[in-house]
């Protein structure tokens, strides 16, 4: 281990407008009335110096980590992660990557989050660093509203008692962004690739920002035949058109009143809707299918897409003047393979949530751990979910290699795996023709993209093809 420990590479963290050398510093540590102080706090709280050396920790962080404060005081970062009763292992590969917090696991299986920050002190020294661990408890999700499809979550990831599944460190970073935007009414567009955890960030953002007693409506506007859109979104009175309910229909749009409208996959609004969808967003007014009259409705809106909406905007598809209304903060977030650091928080969460209700708890072998960490999950997170639902179905209580998918083991077809020297398609007779193999394997792709994207309109868009082709191709003997 180098000089500096893992807390010195953290040069970013808490500011204060207040010089304070490290002298001085060492000095407010030895203090009994700061001792009394930090110790009432329920985080446990772990300062170590600029030579990476614990100088302090408080009563939760001894009660945590099972250490004497007489023992460790003096000791190097490395060797307090050796006498702490918790792995540290994810947290100093996250650190040693540059990530700033991990999970870090108890021997009795309790989690707990484990974040670093920096306290500077003088210009030409070395900081001092503070270690904040907290006991991870998912939380609880808002109701979702019956008949509103879930956009972007798989079935774990969607359970209404647990949205926290997918909120790694760096999500949970751009869902505070969106909190403070959120809270200043500002519209949010989020955008990124199926499965990278939109609705996760949505519900979020929407629960965090005070809003957990308040509806959540959440709507997946691809999910929504183009001719009944307008009456889903705005709703309509009685006898607005044949099949209409005898007593008329609530939108969407009204059902969300007093709180948020999680508009997903906004790129397949019908162009013919989107301008009454602009004037909602303009004035807060709707019109419901069949009625002379308009009514006010205060809702904050977020949306989401997976598509390029500047190029819709181009090609006609899209009104500039409804993504401009939407984008007032356009929000990336990135595939997962873009921040693999989070892998092993994201792995011990998913752990937690499946052992909440397992016995024996699942483990993952080394073998399995290191293929995961491997894998470039290009069904993102809703990808990584489905996986551990399969290990939690096939494996006792360890999950080895062999429980996993042929695609993350490298065992697919020929094609899946883009390699040359294998020339074999998919299973069938040798002396099948071409075009009955190639059928096939395209039917297995598809088959696939259905499963990861958990639709057929969204795994049309993922290949490239319209739904209609891909709907016939699936038909195909």
């Amino acid at each position: 281990m180098n000089g500096e420990g893992f807390f010195a590479p953290m040069r970013m963290g808490m500011r204060s407008s207040v010089s304070i050398t490290a002298e001085m510093l060492a000095a407010l540590l030895e203090t009994p009335a700061l001792h009394a102080l930090l110790d009432s706090f329920s985080e446990a709280l772990i300062v170590c110096d600029g030579d990476s050396r614990v100088r302090f920790l408080n009563l939760a962080a001894e009660r945590i980590n099972r250490v004497s404060r007489q023992d460790v005081l003096g000791l190097s970062d490395s060797d307090f992660f050796q006498r702490s009763a918790l792995q540290f292992d994810d947290y100093l590969q996250s650190v040693r990557r540059g990530g700033k917090s991990a999970l870090t696991r108890s021997r009795d299986g309790r989690v707990f989050l484990s974040v670093v920050q920096s306290v500077p002190t003088g210009a030409y020294e070395k900081p001092y660093s503070l270690l904040i661990q907290r006991e991870y408890e998912p939380r609880e999700n808002v109701a979702r509203a019956p008949q509103a499809p879930l956009a972007d979550s798989s079935p774990s990831l969607g359970d209404p008692q647990d949205n926290s599944l997918h909120m790694s460190p760096l999500l949970s970073s751009i869902a505070d962004m969106g909190v403070r935007a959120f809270r200043r009414r500002a519209r949010l567009l989020l955008l990124g690739e199926p499965g990278v955890g939109k609705t996760a960030i949505a519900r979020h953002i929407h629960r965090a920002a005070g809003w957990g007693d308040r509806p959540f409506i959440d709507v997946n506007c691809a999910s929504i035949p183009e001719t009944l859109f307008e009456s889903e979104m705005f709703g309509y009175e009685r006898g607005a058109f044949t099949g209409a309910l005898q007593q008329g229909k609530r939108g969407y749009i009204e059902s969300a009143a007093g709180g948020t409208l999680f508009l997903d996959e906004i790129g397949e609004i019908p162009l013919q809707v989107q301008a009454k969808m602009l004037k909602f967003l303009d004035d807060g007014t709707i019109q419901p299918v069949g009625s002379p009259l308009s009514k006010k409705v205060q809702v904050q809106v977020i949306a989401a897409t997976n598509k390029d909406l500047k190029a819709l905007v181009a090609a006609g598809l899209f009104r500039a003047d409804l993504y401009y209304r939407l984008a007032v903060l356009p929000v990336d977030i990135p595939p997962l393979r873009a921040h693999r650091d989070d892998l092993p928080v994201l792995m011990d969460i998913l752990l937690a949530r499946i052992n909440r209700d397992r016995q024996p708890p699942l483990r993952l072998s080394t073998a399995c751990r290191q293929r995961l960490l491997g894998y470039d999950f290009p069904g993102n997170i809703r990808e990584l979910v489905n996986i551990f639902e399969r290990l939690a179905v096939l494996a006792d209580d360890v999950a080895e290699e062999q429980h996993l998918p042929p695609e993350l083991l490298g065992t697919g077809t020929a094609l899946e795996r883009d390699d040359d020297s294998a020339a074999t398609l998919p299973a069938g007779s040798d002396d099948e023709p071409l075009k009955a193999q190639v059928q096939r394997y395209e039917r297995q792709l598809i088959l696939r993209a259905v499963r990861l994207c958990g639709s057929k309109r969204k795994a049309a868009q993922h290949l490239g093809i319209d739904v209609g082709t891909l709907i016939r191709k699936l038909q195909r003997d």
